[in-house]
């Protein structure tokens, strides 16, 4: 007997041939896109040592240790660029997997019921220790946790002239994001159910050979130029143009293309020369950084050089890690992977709370730098599976930490047939 399809599952139907099935006929056979599992655990990976890196640099962050390395800032740069196009591409090829078996209202009901939730649960609850110890660090509040709710759950908190809005999404901004861009395409698909075939026809003309790895950067290079200057980044939803223009564009292009054999396997021909262009391209804008970082004129024509570098920066990494995915990770399943591919979404929640929150009690015990990460990690990690371990135990917190319920009835298609229609995280 075939084993069931997994509910969180990034899938791909693949058919034999392209022509019209009897009624009578068995579903199609489908298959885990296990290469694409393995992205998203590899990038939240990063997103955790990106995360306890940003403790110890001097860029604002919610917290700051007393050891702080300036050139820790150029090694963090390696996966900024790139690292959540990766997850908003995967996120986008999720959705047009779930569209094979959901109309677009479903897909919008279905992606509000398992996102909102966790939005919600993490800005009122999660997120408040580590705003309060933020407040502590960096706004100079000398009261308790218990009086620093009655900020929180009231507007936000003053001091100085500064101001921290509350309650706050803090690291959840990519689940809201998600959401609108989900919904946004929930509704052009129902106004214009050819979209997908529409950009598919353009994409096969236009990313075809080292289209596929210079146009898309160009893309994002043309992106920086434009609205990067005018609309930095923020993660304020109202006033984020560029990275909504970014992101956005990576949805919709996993969303399109990330499913199709072809893109993949020119993902896979170009990989190495990709992996080449990444490091040139990283290299190079790292010399730029760290040669700017206490300011300085910058020349017009050399910004707007970095910016194309910047582009192919982005892309390139894309380029390399979707290639050596499908080459090497397609075929790779287990436990492991079944295991992570479900507590991802969980650990993505409560992750940096662990950070902040083990980071600032672990500081005042003064460990040497490397042992002090090496516990703020450790943390972190144990702090993610005993919250998942908890969570899919506890069935009234499963939605609220990104897990759906395991009692409820699947959901039935027009035809009768249950359907699973969440997709793993996000």
């Amino acid at each position: 007997m075939e084993e069931a399809v997994i509910p969180d599952s990034i899938d791909l139907e693949r058919r034999a041939a392209a022509r019209p099935s009897a009624p009578s006929s068995p579903a199609p056979r489908v298959e885990r896109r296990t290469d694409l599992d393995w992205l998203r655990i590899s990038a939240f990976g990063l997103l955790i040592l990106f995360h306890v890196g940003m403790f110890y640099v001097p860029a604002q962050w919610e917290l700051k240790s007393r050891h702080l390395l300036p050139w820790l800032e150029v090694v963090l740069e390696w996966s900024s660029p790139w690292r959540l196009l990766v997850l908003f591409a995967v996120s986008g090829a999720a959705t047009s997997f779930m569209l094979r078996r959901l109309k677009p209202g479903q897909l919008f009901a279905s992606r509000t019921a398992y996102l909102l939730p966790p939005l919600v649960f993490a800005s009122l609850v999660v997120n408040a220790p580590q705003v309060y110890l933020e407040v502590v660090q960096q706004y100079g509040f000398v009261g308790s946790f218990g009086h620093f709710l009655s900020y929180y759950y009231t507007g936000g908190f003053c001091h100085d002239g500064h101001c921290h809005q509350m309650p706050h999404w803090e690291h959840m901004w990519f689940v809201a994001y998600l959401w609108i861009y989900t919904s946004v395409l929930a509704v052009l698909l129902a106004l214009r159910p050819d979209l997908p075939a529409a950009i598919d026809r353009l994409g096969r003309r236009l990313l075809e050979g080292a289209g596929l790895l210079v146009l898309p950067a160009v893309g994002l290079a043309l992106a920086r130029i434009g609205l990067g200057h005018f609309f930095p980044e923020t993660h304020g939803l109202v006033d984020d143009w560029y990275l909504h223009a970014t992101f956005f564009a990576l949805f919709l292009f996993g969303f399109v293309f990330l499913g199709d054999p072809r893109i993949m396997r020119g993902f896979e021909r170009l990989s190495w020369l990709a992996l080449a262009i990444g490091m040139a391209a990283y290299a190079s804008r790292s010399a730029y950084v760290w040669h700017y970082r206490n300011g300085g004129t910058i020349p017009i024509a050399l910004k707007v050089a970095m910016a194309f570098v910047y582009g192919f920066d982005q892309w390139a990494w894309l380029v390399a890690a979707f290639g050596f995915a499908s080459r090497w990770l397609s075929h790779r399943d287990g436990p492991a992977r079944r295991y992570l591919t479900e507590a991802v979404f969980p650990f993505y929640i409560i992750h940096q709370t662990a950070i902040v929150v083990v980071a600032w009690e672990i500081s005042k015990l003064r460990l040497p730098i490397g042992l002090e990460a090496a516990v703020i990690i450790l943390g972190c990690v144990l702090s993610c599976l005993a919250t998942y371990e908890l969570a899919r135990r506890v069935e009234w917190l499963r939605p609220w930490l990104g897990l759906k319920p395991t009692r409820s009835e699947a959901p039935r298609s027009a035809s009768g047939v249950p359907t699973r229609t969440t997709p793993s995280w996000p």
